[in-house]
């Protein structure tokens, strides 16, 4: 059996298994419904990924949907089961929801298929913008130096989160744009498995991502900030995710004795990291301007203090009971960040409640004024474009609860672009929904590159963009975030890294001029970068 199999059959029988299970756990029709819409649409998408090449041949948008799978169905199924909870506990309404997922999940799929079909491209094809791309150096492999070199201008971005004022400007927005960078010398092992030894002394790369790590843990709890802790880990385990679906080595004793060890070391550290993460919000109460040895402090004492951390936990989950809008569903917060069902769910409800012709006029508005804003203020100005961008900070998933509740703008809630779609176009929206996955596959498309085994290669922009493409590459929280993405951070990320590329690439061949004996030229001209 090959790795592939391997992981897909393993997940398909843990999907099946969770079926009983959660009978026992509640044997409601609701919970049973769900339970079995989830598996459907979840052996669905597995047996889509087992039988056909599409992993091969476009891995970032075949990801893409499999995480969705995950976010929302499977991992549902799965971590709840283990949980001994309800799969339908503390939603609105499980079934519509989990129906809704599985739809637009199959047409995610079908889509998939037919855009796979008719894009047949010869690996040495090369179009325009493909030409253009590779002119910007885009599917260059970068070499073991300049991943560390754009790793450390990833990792000084995360100076805008010192200070309130500064994250809130221009400048802070700018700069929060160069985070993804950080999580570039991560990429190391798989160009040094892709190239060989030749690449780098993997001895001395091993102990400096060690270091790299730590020091990325130490920002995050200066800084307060839990994504510069975890992104690069969750980077990493994606990639490798992603290369053990992509495998046909067969499966050996040595691997399976691997992923046991890091089973068991990631369910001894699933709670204390877990409780390290409450600690981190309740020091956030100290504010955004306090000290760092204060927030470093606060936060190590509530961590030493589980007791404080299970009753602010129970206080927030009944705060949340009482409320109109509630969040909680899977127990563990690290865990909990991997499932969007209970987004979903609410952002359906609400907008199910909207049920007056003025609140859905009110919707089609701001909908609208979203999707302007996007747009940089001097292009609003050119096109004499009256948005008032101040007024628009709120997101989907406040305005949804809103228009039906009269609940709170401004607070940010996670939202979903299907509730938004099915309220603004009703029937329509699956073919809203399907146009806008032929953009999103094309995109993830062109970070891929071709080879002339037909196996498509994931170039350095697409891996660490993979945790992105994996949590929402087809799913956002509104519509306007979506749009966000065709036209504007897909090619800003693009910029970025070329840019951020070009400089250390031409940094490093300037450093290697200045030490090199003459004639230079002739020393350094094949150097990998």
């Amino acid at each position: 059996m090959t790795r592939k199999h391997a992981i897909i059959y393993s997940l398909a029988a843990l999907g099946i298994l969770a079926i009983p299970l959660q009978a026992v756990i509640d044997p409601s029709l609701d919970n049973i419904a769900c339970a079995c819409l989830a598996l459907a649409s979840s052996l669905f998408t597995l047996m889509y990924l087992n039988f056909t090449d599409a992993l091969q041949t476009q891995p970032l948008s075949t990801f893409s949907i499999f995480g969705f799978c995950v976010t929302t169905q499977l991992g549902a199924l799965l971590l709840q089961t283990v949980a001994w909870t309800s799969l339908s506990a503390s939603l609105y309404n499980g079934v519509y929801t989990f129906a809704t997922l599985a739809l637009y999940q199959t047409i995610a799929i079908g889509v998939h298929a037919v855009y796979r079909y008719f894009y047949r491209p010869r690996p040495d094809s090369m179009h325009l913008v493909r030409g253009f791309l590779s002119w910007l150096g885009v599917y260059l492999t970068p070499s073991c130096g300049a991943l560390w070199l754009i790793g450390l201008v990833g990792l000084a971005s995360y100076s805008v989160y010192v200070s309130e004022p500064i994250y809130e400007s221009t400048v802070g927005k700018f700069g929060q744009a160069f985070n993804f960078l950080a999580w570039a010398p991560f990429l190391i092992p798989f160009y040094l498995h892709d190239t060989g030894n030749d690449y780098c002394k993997w001895q001395l790369q091993r102990w400096l991502l060690v270091l790299y790590e730590v020091s990325l843990v130490a920002l995050g709890l200066a800084l307060n900030t839990r994504g510069v802790m975890f992104f690069g880990v969750a980077t990493v385990g994606l990639l490798y995710l992603l290369s053990a679906m992509r495998s046909d080595v067969p499966v050996d004793s040595r691997s399976i004795l691997r992923v046991a060890g890091l089973v068991c070391v990631a369910l001894i550290l699933v709670r204390p990291v877990s409780n390290l993460t409450t600690a981190m919000v309740i020091a956030r109460g100290l504010g955004l301007n306090a000290p760092v040895a204060v927030k470093i402090e606060r936060t190590f004492e509530v961590w030493r203090n589980p007791a404080l951390i299970e009753a602010y936990r129970a206080h927030q989950a009944e705060l949340q009971l009482r409320s109109a809008y509630d969040e909680h569903y899977v127990e563990n917060p690290i865990l909990a960040r991997f499932v969007m069902t209970k987004f979903h769910d609410n952002a359906l409800h609400f907008a199910n409640g909207i049920r007056t012709e003025d609140g859905h006029r009110r919707l089609q508005d701001v909908s609208i004024e979203l999707f302007w804003a996007i747009l940089p203020q001097p292009v609003l100005d050119l096109l004499d474009i009256n948005v008032d961008k101040a007024e628009l900070d709120f997101s989907v998933g406040d305005l949804l609860p809103y228009l039906s509740k009269g609940s709170k703008l401004g607070t940010h809630r996670v939202g979903s672009m299907f509730a938004q779609g099915i309220a603004l176009f009703g029937p329509l929206f699956p073919f809203v929904f399907a146009a806008l996955c032929l953009c999103f596959f094309a995109l993830m498309n062109l970070l891929t590159i071709r080879r002339e085994n037909a196996l498509a290669a994931v170039s350095a922009l697409g891996m660490l963009q993979i945790w992105i493409y994996f949590y929402s590459g087809i799913s956002y929280e509104g519509l306007n975030k979506a749009f966000l993405f065709i036209v504007r951070n897909f090619e800003q990320t693009i910029i970025i890294y070329c840019v951020v590329f070009g400089m250390v690439r031409l940094f490093l061949r300037l450093k290697t001029a200045s030490f090199a004996i003459p004639p230079a030229p002739e020393r350094h001209s094949g150097s990998r970068v």
